[in-house]
C-alpha cells in the first residue's frame, strides 16, 4: 500500500526537526561526555603525578645540599692535619685537630635538624671522631665509647668509592655495639671516602640521617587522598604507609608486591622513570628520587616514591558526570516526542502545499495551491502561488544565462587559483626571510654570551700547560681541551654567520684524527648510556679537503645525534671508504629511528623532537656540507636505527698521489 502524503510529510518534518535540533544536541552531548571525562581524568592523573614528582624533587634537592656540606668537610684542612699528625705520631697535634673536627661536626649537626650522627672512620672502620644528636642536643662522643664499624656493610661500600664520590646506604635501623638501638631509629647514611687519590683511601666521613623525613613524605601523600604510599630503597626493599596508619618501621622485600601489582607494573615502577599506571582497580603514580652528579650513576643511587589509590575514589567526580548526561538523554527523548506531536498537528494544511510543490518540482509550473484561513499557513499558500508565477518566468530566462555564467565561473576560478598560488609563494618567501633574520639575531646573542667565557677558559688552559710536574696525560688532555675551545670558538663564528657564507680554511685533513678527537669528548657520555662505539676506518684513506674545525663539528653533531637516539643503549658504528674523488663516511646507530613523516624536516632550522634541543645541529651541518661541496644522505626506519652518510671531497694533493 502506498503511504499517504500525510504520513510522508509528517516523516519529513519530523526528520527535519531531528536533524535541526535533537541530533546536533545529542552529538554535542556525546562529545561533551567524552571531552569532559577525558579532560578530568587527564588533569586528575596529572595532578597526582605532579604531587609525587614534586615530593621526589624536594628530597633530591635536600641530598644535593647535604652532598655539598659533606664534601666541604671532607676537604677541610683540619682533617688533613689530623691524618698527618697520626702518621707522625704527634699526640698533641692529633688532640688539637680532633677537637677542631669535633667542633666543626657539632656545628653542622646543630644546623641540620635531620642529622643524627656525624663520624670520621679510619681505613679499618674505627671511629676517630663522632658527634651524636638526640632530642636536638648535640653530644661529642668520648674516645672510650668510640666503636669499630669495620664489619658494617655501609663502611665497606663507602670505602670502595673514589674520593669526591658519595655513597647512600639503604634505609635500615641504627645499630650500636652490635645491637639495634632502642627505641628503633630508621636511618639513612651518606658517606664519602677520604684520601689523596694517589693510593688507597684513608677512611670515610659519614653522616647518619633520621629517615623520618622520608616516611613523613609518603605518610602525607597517603593521608591526602586516602590511599597507600610506598618508598623503595636501594637494596630492593619497600615500606608502605596507608591513610590513618600509626607510625612504625617495617621494611619488606619488593617480591611481596608481585601478587598485588604484577611483575610488569613493579618493574615499571622500579626503573626510576616517572609515570602513572593502572593495575586492577587502582591507579599508581611513581617518581624517582634522583641525586646529583657527585653520586655515582651505578643504577643503585636512587629511591622511588609511589602512591596508589582506588580508581573509583580517585575519579569519583568523573562518575558523577554520568548522572548529568543521563538527564540530558531524557530531555532529548522528551524533545523528540514533542517534535513528532507538533509535526502531526501542522500536517493538514501543509499536505496540499506538499502535493503542489511536488508537481512544480516535476516541471509543471501551472499548478497553484488554495488554502483557506488567515493564519501563517494561509499566507504561506499565497506566497507559494506568487513564487510559482515568478519561478515560471525565471526558468525561461535562466536557461539563456546558464551557458554564459558557466564560462564566467570557469574563467574567474582560474584567476583565483593563480592569485592564490602567487600569494602562497609570497608568504613562503617572507617566512624564509623572517626565519633567517631570527637566526642571525640568535647567532649574535650566542656569540656575545659565550665568547668571553671561552676566551677565559682558553687562557686558563694555556697557563696550566706551563705549570711544573704536570703528568703527560693531563698535559695532553689540556692541549685537547684548548683545541676543543678553539673549535667551539670557530663553531660560534660559523653559527654567527649561519645566514651568510663563511670563509673556509681548507686544509688536507685526516679523517682518523678528527674521529679520535670527537670520540675523546663523547666516549664518557656513550659509556654512561651503555652505548658501544665501533670504528672501521682504513689506514690508507687519503686526506680530506676540509676546514678541520668545521669538519669536526659535522662529525660531532652526527655522533651526538646517534647517542641521543639510543636512550636504552646500543651500538654506534663509524666507517669509511673511498668512492672515486670522495670519501664515503657512515655514522650508523641502532636507536629508535626517525618516523617517515618527520624525516623530510630534520634539516630545517629549529626543528627538533628532543626535549631541550635547539634544532640547529643538523641545519648547521647541512650549511657546512654545502660550503665544502659535500653532501649527506639519511636512511632510517622506526625501531631499526638510522644511518647518516657523508660524501666528502678528497684534498687535491691527496688525489694527485693516488
Amino acid at each position: 500500500m502506498k503511504p499517504s502524503p500525510s504520513r510522508g510529510l509528517t516523516l519529513r518534518i519530523y526528520l527535519a526537526f531531528l536533524l535541526a535540533a535533537v541530533i546536533p544536541t545529542a552529538i554535542a552531548g556525546i562529545i561533551g561526555i567524552y571531552v569532559s571525562l577525558h579532560t578530568l581524568r587527564t588533569e586528575t592523573l596529572g595532578h597526582l603525578q605532579q604531587e609525587v614528582v614534586v615530593r621526589a624533587q624536594g628530597v633530591g634537592r635536600f641530598f644535593d645540599q647535604l652532598a655539598a656540606e659533606l664534601l666541604y668537610l671532607a676537604d677541610a684542612p683540619t682533617l688533613e692535619e689530623l691524618r698527618n699528625a697520626k702518621a707522625n705520631a704527634d699526640t698533641h697535634r692529633v688532640r688539637a685537630a680532633t677537637t677542631r673536627l669535633e667542633r666543626d661536626y657539632a656545628t653542622l649537626a646543630d644546623a641540620y635538624p635531620l642529622i643524627y650522627q656525624i663520624r670520621y672512620l679510619d681505613h679499618q672502620g674505627k671511629e676517630i671522631v663522632r658527634v651524636d644528636k638526640k632530642d636536638n642536643k648535640v653530644t661529642v662522643v668520648p674516645g672510650e665509647r668510640l666503636q669499630d664499624k669495620g664489619d658494617r656493610y655501609y663502611f665497606t661500600d663507602a670505602y670502595a668509592r673514589k674520593p669526591g664520590e658519595l655513597y647512600v646506604s639503604q634505609l635500615d635501623l641504627n645499630v650500636e655495639f652490635g645491637q639495634i638501638e632502642k627505641p628503633e631509629r630508621p636511618v639513612i647514611r651518606v658517606a664519602t671516602p677520604i684520601g689523596s687519590g694517589a693510593g688507597r683511601n684513608e677512611g670515610i666521613l659519614i653522616i647518619n640521617l633520621h629517615a623520618d623525613f622520608l616516611l613523613e613524605q609518603i605518610q602525607q601523600m597517603a593521608q591526602a587522598r586516602a590511599g597507600t604510599a610506598y618508598l623503595f630503597d636501594l637494596a630492593g626493599h619497600f615500606i608502605a604507609r596507608t591513610a590513618g596508619q600509626q607510625e612504625g618501621f617495617a621494611m619488606q622485600p619488593v617480591e611481596k608486591l608481585s601478587n598485588m601489582l604484577g611483575d610488569a607494573a613493579l618493574k615499571s615502577i622500579l626503573t626510576g622513570k616517572e609515570g602513572t599506571l593502572s593495575v586492577a582497580d587502582s591507579i599508581y603514580a611513581h617518581a624517582a628520587i634522583r641525586f646529583g652528579d657527585v653520586y655515582p650513576k651505578d643504577g643503585r643511587s636512587q629511591w622511588v616514591i609511589a602512591v596508589g589509590f582506588p580508581e573509583k575514589t580517585l575519579f569519583m567526580s568523573v562518575f558523577n558526570l554520568y548522572v548529568l548526561y543521563a538527564i540530558l538523554g531524557i530531555s532529548l527523548l522528551a524533545t523528540a516526542l514533542g517534535g513528532y506531536a507538533i509535526s502531526r498537528h501542522l500536517l493538514g494544511p501543509l499536505e496540499a502545499l506538499s502535493k503542489e510543490t511536488e508537481a512544480i518540482a516535476a516541471g509543471d509550473f501551472s499548478h497553484r495551491v488554495e488554502i483557506k484561513g488567515n493564519d501563517e499557513i494561509a499566507g504561506l499558500g499565497q506566497k507559494f502561488n506568487a513564487m510559482a508565477d515568478r519561478v515560471e518566468q525565471l526558468v525561461n530566462s535562466l536557461a539563456a544565462h546558464r551557458d554564459r555564467l558557466e564560462e564566467e565561473v570557469q574563467a574567474r576560478t582560474a584567476e583565483l587559483e593563480h592569485e592564490q598560488e602567487e600569494r602562497r609563494e609570497l608568504d613562503r618567501q617572507m617566512f624564509q626571510m623572517d626565519k633567517m633574520a631570527t637566526i642571525g639575531e640568535l647567532a649574535m646573542g650566542i656569540a656575545h654570551e659565550i665568547g668571553n667565557p671561552l676566551a677565559g677558559m682558553k687562557a686558563i688552559s694555556q697557563a696550566m700547560q706551563f705549570e711544573e710536574d704536570i703528568p703527560p696525560g693531563m698535559l695532553e688532555a689540556l692541549r685537547r681541551f684548548e683545541s676543543e675551545v678553539d673549535r667551539l670558538s670557530d663553531f660560534l663564528r660559523s653559527f654567527h654567520g649561519f645566514t651568510a657564507r663563511t670563509a673556509l680554511d681548507l686544509q688536507p685533513t685526516s679523517l682518523q684524527g678528527a674521529i679520535d678527537d670527537v670520540l675523546f669528548w663523547t666516549r664518557k657520555e656513550a659509556k654512561s648510556a651503555g652505548i658501544e662505539i665501533d670504528t672501521d676506518i682504513p689506514e690508507n684513506l687519503p686526506l680530506l679537503s676540509a676546514d678541520p674545525a668545521q669538519f669536526k663539528q659535522v662529525l660531532l653533531n652526527l655522533v651526538i645525534n646517534g647517542l641521543h637516539a639510543m636512550p636504552d643503549g646500543g651500538t654506534l658504528n663509524l666507517s669509511a671508504k673511498r668512492e672515486d674523488e670522495h670519501i664515503r663516511i657512515e655514522v650508523r646507530d641502532s636507536g629508535v629511528g626517525i618516523p617517515a613523516e618527520i624525516l623530510p624536516r630534520i634539516f630545517d632550522p629549529f626543528f627538533t623532537t628532543r626535549q631541550g634541543g635547539s634544532g640547529l645541529g643538523l641545519a648547521i651541518t647541512v650549511k657546512i656540507l654545502r660550503e665544502h661541496n659535500a653532501s649527506i644522505e639519511v636512511a632510517s626506519a622506526t625501531g631499526h636505527g638510522t644511518c647518516m652518510t657523508l660524501l666528502w671531497p678528497i684534498a687535491p694533493l691527496a688525489r694527485e698521489k693516488q
